[in-house]
């Protein structure tokens, strides 16, 4: 059985990891759906792909892929079966929720909610920005073989 876990990973941490990890465990193939579109300020769907592949290259059966337009389409697309979403917090559950329901009425595709590792609650992809634009250190926050491409593309550049 094939699931596929999607977002905009501006940048991949390791609470993302964290759900793909364990979700790998769970199935044949994960997918982790790298999004193009996501109406944020991102890094490029480039670098944010290739943080994320660097994030998990030490996870066995999952394929780090980009993507655009709508999930549910690209989920059919890659086969996926089920449609993964990791939650934090309630906050994080209401929209998340939302989601889930469009995605069934969309597809017929469900969605599996996953609650992330404690110890992993307070990682964010805008605190992981924000630490990487102080230069400060992100042990605990991303993985090892991807900190210097996150510095590289979330870094205050000198504007002098």
């Amino acid at each position: 059985m094939k699931a596929i876990i999607a977002g905009s990973f501006n940048p991949f941490t390791l609470g993302h990891k964290d759900i793909v990890t364990r979700v790998a465990s769970m199935f044949d193939e994960v997918v982790v759906a790298v999004a193009d579109d996501t109406y944020k300020k991102t890094a490029p769907l480039s670098v944010r792909t290739e943080i994320a592949k660097l994030s998990l290259s030490d996870v066995k059966g999952v394929r780090v892929l980009p993507f655009s337009g709508l999930l549910t389409d690209f989920a059919k697309k890659t086969g996926a079966e089920v449609i993964v979403r990791g939650l934090r917090n309630t906050v994080d559950f209401e929209y998340e929720k939302s989601l889930g329901e469009a995605y069934k009425s969309l597809s017929g595709i469900e969605t599996l909610f996953l609650m992330c590792s404690p110890e992993l609650s307070h990682v964010s992809s805008s605190l992981v920005r924000s630490l990487a634009e102080l230069n400060a250190p992100m042990d605990g926050y991303v993985a090892v073989g991807a900190q210097s491409a996150v510095k590289a593309a979330y870094a205050k550049k000198d504007k002098e």
